[in-house]
């Protein structure tokens, strides 16, 4: 898989492709099938495949302060689509020039001029150009014009919910992390470094890794979570705080997990913490004393939900 940042907006290729269209953050199970269908044109078709997508979500550049949080990093997407192996991996910034881009400007100028395209494979709900004007009905009246096969990939229902980035953005605002796994098709994580915190863990005798990560990741709502992390290519199950330290009258959001049967220091190191369970809300105690035996208690239930827990 190739990567390319395509900051200029010049980037071309003249073999022919299959181009998969989208936003993708978080590469969800509807994501997913969308994958499989470019990976199978490949094969019936001989095309190389392209997924052609964008650095920010647009939001972030038209309206910042209702910008959606991401589920996935930069990083974090081009491991998920390294999974399906596409030949191109093409990132652009969404700016003024996309923003003000006419759905027949963008498909033309930036698709059918640059790329060799034959076939286009977008989901069902799909919006291009200026205000989102374009949509599935244009895109297809476009494609039969310059002959190009367009698949559209049909909405993913599991019981009453369609599966789509905002419905897993708010189910991780619950706390909800089972669905969140299933229909993410793995745990939901959040990565960054080791950092020094109070060191109050540590006296109580439940010693935790601090995280420093990326603010615009979507934060799971506040509580006590049975997590499994990720250090030196290893996983250890945990559990992991987040919360304001309400006990402590501290400010601020912390990433605090207590590693389970782990004596390890890790200042420093980069970790994946990813979320399997909600355990509790987060509790303002009015003795330390009464913290430490909550904790105890919160091991003990996150040691009996390891051993009921199937993998994703």
């Amino acid at each position: 898989m190739k990567v390319i940042f395509n900051y200029n907006l010049k980037h071309s290729i003249k073999d022919p492709l299959a181009i998969a269209l989208g936003a993708f953050d978080g590469l969800h199970i509807g994501h997913q099938m969308l994958m499989r269908e470019l990976n199978l044109i490949r094969v019936l078709s001989g095309c190389s495949t392209l997924v052609y997508t964008f650095l920010n979500n647009p939001m972030e550049f038209l309206m910042p302060a209702k910008a959606p949080s991401r589920l996935t990093t930069t990083s974090e997407r081009i491991t998920a689509f390294s999974t399906f192996n596409p030949d191109y991996l093409i990132f652009n910034t969404f700016d003024s020039r996309l923003a003000s881009m006419l759905p027949r400007d963008f498909v033309e100028n930036l698709l059918f001029r640059k790329y060799n395209v034959k076939y286009i494979v977008v989901g069902y709900d799909f919006k291009f150009g200026y205000g989102g004007a374009g949509d599935i009905s244009l895109l297809k009246e476009l494609s039969e014009e310059y002959s190009i096969k367009l698949i559209t990939i049909p909405p993913l229902a599991i019981g009453e919910h369609t599966i789509s980035s905002s419905l897993i953005r708010d189910l991780i605002k619950n706390g909800n992390m089972r669905d969140v796994s299933r229909y993410l098709g793995e745990h939901y994580s959040v990565s960054g470094t080791v950092v020094h915190g109070f060191g109050r863990g540590n006296k109580m005798g439940y010693p935790t890794a601090n995280l420093e990560f990326d603010s615009r990741k979507a934060v799971p709502k506040k509580g006590i979570y049975l997590t499994r992390i990720k250090v030196d290519n290893n996983y250890h199950w945990a559990l992991t705080n987040i919360g304001v330290n309400p006990t402590f009258n501290k400010k601020g959001l912390f990433f605090e997990t207590h590693v389970l049967d782990f004596n390890r220091k890790i200042y420093g190191k980069g970790i994946k913490i990813e979320f399997l369970e909600f355990i509790r809300d987060e509790i303002k105690f009015d003795s330390i004393t009464r913290l430490k035996e909550q904790i105890a208690k919160d091991i003990i239930q996150a040691k009996n939900s390891i051993y009921k827990l199937k993998p994703v």
